[in-house]
């Protein structure tokens, strides 16, 4: 839970599990008298102990934020905030764009290095995505170790540095490791961005802040084929390649000029120096890391897991967040198939058929305001101040309606090619608009339910969703051969509106469900 010294309501910080804060920041760096100092190192060191036995600590020597602390990213200004926000969207539309980028090139690929069909090829994208789920169970224990800007600047310096090998590749394979290498490290963007964000925004500005985000990776994938269509006519598949390293390599630039961002780390060193100024070793931090990360680690990846066993709200909410995450990456088969193949569009024009979806992942940006109203129109929680987790889900059964609304309407429309392609393009921006709201308002839900295993739960969501697509890409082909993209996409569209009863149930019984949850009695009872 993120450190919030201007008396808000405590934030989840999905990244914080190892190092939840459960209550607010009460004062700053308080100086005792100079009688309070120990006259040996030997007394000193007697204060040097784990957390876990604050007893011996002396609060007076507690570093910690005070209002309005201008080390604490939430009073940052207002301008360097949104330049955070701009650099962390850009960031991460950049990484997820060479997941889908990479289909428009596949043509040219084939021919030059000799691939055997389509369905091999896409194991490009297929390994990309698996890439992502291996990055998030790694990545967000390092950032609560080292801080967040470490790894965003090594693990982003690390993935653009991988992009020349695919440039230059003469072989299949090598395409393909220099791709899932490169998703590793770049999915940080995916793992340690909403942490980021959370840190950063005040609660009163965060779901808008979530919105903008959202536009990144849920638009980088769209905006893919688009942009790698026109690129590829002019330059083949080995440009797409360095466009995206050049695009990749400014993300890396802006990243590089964003502060550190986790609380914890952030007063972590400020005790250390406060040590080191003053010569005095009782200076601490409620989050003086005393676990090894090689102790930590271990425990961090296989919570994700556990969690997704044990826990029935992540059953539900990962398995409808995966599908559909993952039937909007079917999306990058089926497009082709229809406006390529069967309407006979070339690769630069066929690509802006994803316009559609981009559209409707833009209007629910541009519809958080109201969205937020009818969220808000849930009475507060009279105990906590809050409203339920369950008051986002009021959005979410809209979209569980639009979503394969759009769908249907992209099947139905997509044969005989007499139909006007703009109904399938229309179709497009239902899908579009419903499956961002799902996916930002459901991976919210997931995090205000879990606090301090917020991490946990969104690393098991990342996972969950990034194998699913990542399996019915590598499908996809044989799956729109087999059927016909009209069938295809009607059973699609079954199978959304079949998961419909998810969130309307969680609507309704959804804080039932909390109560029987293990992790969140377990949370319940250190917050008491």
């Amino acid at each position: 839970m993120a450190l919030n010294a201007t008396r808000e309501s405590p934030n989840i910080d999905p990244q914080s599990d190892e190092n939840s804060i459960a209550l607010e920041a009460k004062r700053g760096i308080s100086t005792p008298t100079d009688e309070a100092t120990p006259s040996s190192q030997a007394a000193s060191s007697a204060y040097l102990v784990p957390n876990n036995e604050s007893s011996w600590h002396i609060p007076e020597f507690c570093v910690d934020f005070c209002d309005d602390d201008p080390e604490n990213p939430k009073n940052w200004k207002t301008w360097y905030q949104v330049c955070a926000i701009m650099a962390i969207t850009y960031t991460a539309w950049a990484t997820v764009l060479y997941s889908t980028c990479y289909s428009s090139g596949i043509t040219g690929m084939m021919v030059e290095l000799g691939i055997a069909s389509e369905t091999v090829a896409n194991l490009g994208i297929s390994l990309y995505l698996i890439g992502w789920s291996v990055g998030a169970l790694v990545l967000a224990p390092l950032s609560e170790t080292f801080g967040r800007r470490p790894v965003y600047f090594v693990s982003l310096l690390v993935y653009v540095g991988l992009i020349p090998a695919a440039a230059m590749a003469d072989s299949f394979a090598v395409v393909l490791v220099a791709r899932v290498l490169g998703s590793i490290f770049g999915g940080v963007m995916i793992t340690l961005a909403p942490g980021s964000l959370v840190d950063t925004v005040p609660s009163s500005r965060l779901a808008l802040a979530m919105s903008v985000y959202s536009i990144g990776p849920l638009n980088g994938p769209v905006t893919g084929p688009i942009i790698g269509g026109f690129v590829y006519e002019r330059w083949g598949w080995r440009g797409i390649n360095w466009f995206i390293m050049i695009i990749s390599g400014v993300g890396w630039l802006l990243m590089s000029c964003i502060k550190e961002t986790y609380q914890p780390i952030i007063l972590r060193r400020r005790a250390a120096a406060k040590r080191q100024s003053t010569g005095d070793l009782r200076w601490w931090s409620k989050h003086d890391e005393t676990i090894p990360l090689q102790q930590r680690l271990p425990t961090a990846i296989w919570r994700p897991i556990q969690l997704c066993i044990t826990e029935p709200v992540l059953w539900f909410w990962n398995l409808y967040i995966a599908v559909i995450y993952a039937v909007l990456y079917l999306c990058f088969i089926a497009y082709p198939i229809v406006f390529s193949d069967l309407r006979h569009w070339s690769p630069e024009i066929s690509g802006l058929a994803f316009v559609g979806v981009l559209i409707g992942n833009t209007l629910t940006v541009l519809c958080e305001p109201m969205l937020r109203r009818l969220i808000n129109r849930h009475p507060v929680d009279a105990r906590t101040g809050k409203r339920a987790p369950e008051s986002a889900v009021s959005v979410i059964i809209i979209a569980a309606v639009l979503a394969p609304v759009g769908q249907l309407i992209f099947a139905l429309t997509s044969l005989p090619t007499s139909i006007p392609w703009i109904a399938s393009i229309i179709g497009g921006v239902l899908f579009g608009f419903g499956n961002t709201v799902i996916f930002t308002y459901g991976t919210n839900y997931v995090a205000a339910s879990y606090g301090m295993f917020a991490s946990s739960a969104l690393v098991s969501n990342v996972v969950c969703r990034s194998l699913l697509a990542a399996g019915l890409v590598e499908a996809g082909e044989r799956f729109y051969h087999a059927l016909s993209p009209r069938l295809a996409g009607i059973v699609l569209a079954a199978l959304e509106f079949g998961l419909i009863p998810i969130p309307v149930l969680f609507y309704i019984w959804g804080h039932k469900v909390r109560v029987r949850s293990r992790a969140l009695k377990r949370l319940n009872t250190e917050s008491a």
